[in-house]
C-alpha cells in the first residue's frame, strides 16, 4: 500500500515540477523582454547622444553658413521651374553637355533669364567656404532630405547649362565663376557626414570638372584665366581614411537608432553592408582624384602649348608646370597615360588593375578616360 501512494504522488510531483519550469520560462522571457526594453531605450538614448555630439561638433555661426543661404532657396523652390519640357531630350542632352548660342535656342536662354535670382543665390552661397545642413537622425526626415538633394542636383544642371552659353558666347570669366560655384556646391555636401550627400557632392564635382576640361583644351586662355581656374580646383590629396571613418560612424548610428527592436539582431550585418557599399563608394571617390589631378594636368598642358604652340610629346616635358603627386593615378600609383592623336591627344587612367586597355575591346576594361571625357 505505502509503495502504491508513493507511485500515484510521481505523476502529480512531474506535473508540479512541469508547471514550475513553464513558469519559470515565463518569468525568464518576461524578464528578458523587459531587459531588452530597457536596454533599447538605454541604447537608443546613447546613439541621440552621441547623433547630438557629431551636431554640436559641426555648429558654425549663421553668418558662415552656407545652408543658411541653401535653405532661403528651398523654401521658395518649385520643381515645375526648373522644368525643360520645351526641349527635346537630344537638345536637353545637347545644352547641358555642350556649348549653345541664345540665337540658336532663343527659348531656352530666355528661361536662363527667369533663373537669374537663382543662380546669383547659389553664386552667394559659393563664396562661403563653410555648410552645415542639421544632420538626418530620423528614417522619417529622408524623403525630405531627398528632395533637398534632388534639388541641388538641379541646380547643378542650371549652372552647367548656363555656363555652356557662356562659354559659346565668349563669357570666359562667368563660365569659370560657374564651374567654381559648381564645385563650391560639391564642397559644401561633402560636409556633411552623410553617405547620399557625399555621392550627390561626386556627381555634382564631377559636372564642373567635366566643363573645365572643355574650356582648358578647347578655348584660347590667358594665363590669368588658368589661374583662376587653378584656384578654384579643388585639392587631389587622397583623404579617404578620414572621409569615410566620419562617414561611416554617422551611418552606424543612424542605423542603430532606426532600425526595429528585432531587427538589431542584424545590426552587425548592417555594419557589415555600411563598409561593402563604401567600397564600391571608393572606387568613385578614386575616379573623382584622377579627374581633378587629370585637370591640372591639363592646365599643364595647356601652359605648354601656350609658350611652344603644340602639345608636349610626353607627360615628362610638364613636370615643372605641375607638383610631382599631380602626375600620379591615384587609382595604382603608377602613370596616366598620355599619347599624341592626328590634332590633339588622350589622356586617362589606366585604372585599379593599372593595365593600358586601350586597345582592347574587352567590355571589362577599367580605364578611366579623363580628354576625351567619358562617351
Amino acid at each position: 500500500m505505502p509503495e502504491q501512494k508513493q507511485e500515484s504522488k510521481k505523476p502529480k510531483n512531474i506535473k508540479r515540477a512541469r508547471k514550475w519550469v513553464w513558469c519559470a520560462a515565463i518569468v525568464i522571457v518576461i524578464a528578458a523582454i523587459i531587459c531588452c526594453l530597457f536596454w533599447t531605450v538605454w541604447k537608443h538614448k546613447s546613439v541621440d547622444e552621441q547623433l547630438a555630439a557629431i551636431e554640436a561638433a559641426r555648429a558654425i555661426p549663421d553668418e558662415e553658413n552656407a545652408a543658411i543661404i541653401y535653405n532661403q532657396l528651398l523654401e521658395d523652390y518649385d520643381e515645375s521651374s526648373l522644368s525643360l519640357d520645351f526641349l527635346d531630350e537630344d537638345l536637353d542632352n545637347l545644352t547641358s553637355h555642350e556649348p549653345w548660342l541664345s540665337k540658336d535656342y532663343p527659348e531656352l536662354a530666355e528661361w536662363l533669364k527667369d533663373q537669374q535670382d537663382t543662380i546669383s543665390t547659389l553664386l552667394q552661397a559659393s563664396k562661403k567656404e563653410k555648410c552645415r545642413f542639421p544632420i538626418i537622425t530620423d528614417v522619417q526626415q529622408m524623403p525630405v532630405h531627398m528632395d533637398q538633394l534632388w534639388a541641388m542636383r538641379r541646380w547643378a544642371y542650371l549652372l552647367i547649362r548656363t555656363a555652356n552659353n557662356d562659354i559659346a558666347e565668349d563669357r570666359i570669366d562667368a563660365v569659370i565663376q560657374k564651374y567654381r560655384c559648381l564645385i563650391q556646391i560639391a564642397n559644401h555636401l561633402y560636409q556633411q557626414p552623410v553617405a547620399i550627400d557625399f555621392l550627390v557632392g561626386i556627381l555634382i564635382d564631377s559636372i564642373a570638372l567635366r566643363g573645365m576640361r572643355s574650356l582648358i583644351v578647347e578655348s584660347n586662355l590667358t594665363e590669368e584665366h588658368l589661374r583662376t581656374i587653378e584656384a578654384a580646383l579643388p585639392q587631389t590629396n587622397d583623404n579617404w581614411a578620414e572621409i569615410s571613418s566620419k562617414i561611416i560612424e554617422f551611418e552606424t548610428l543612424y542605423g542603430r537608432k532606426n532600425l526595429r527592436l528585432f531587427d538589431r539582431l542584424k545590426f552587425a550585418w548592417w555594419s557589415i553592408r555600411i563598409e561593402h557599399s563604401f567600397e564600391r563608394t571608393h572606387i568613385d571617390y578614386l575616379r573623382l582624384l584622377a579627374d581633378r589631378r587629370g585637370n591640372r594636368i591639363l592646365i599643364a598642358l595647356r601652359r605648354y602649348k601656350n609658350k611652344h604652340d603644340h602639345w608636349p610629346q610626353t607627360l615628362s616635358e610638364i613636370q615643372s608646370f605641375v607638383p610631382a603627386e599631380i602626375l600620379i593615378d591615384p587609382y595604382n600609383n603608377g602613370s596616366f597615360v598620355y599619347k599624341l592623336t592626328d590634332n590633339n591627344f588622350e589622356l586617362y587612367s589606366k585604372g585599379l588593375n593599372n593595365i593600358d586597355e586601350d586597345e582592347d575591346e574587352d567590355e571589362d576594361e577599367d580605364d578611366w578616360p579623363i580628354w576625351p571625357g567619358p562617351r
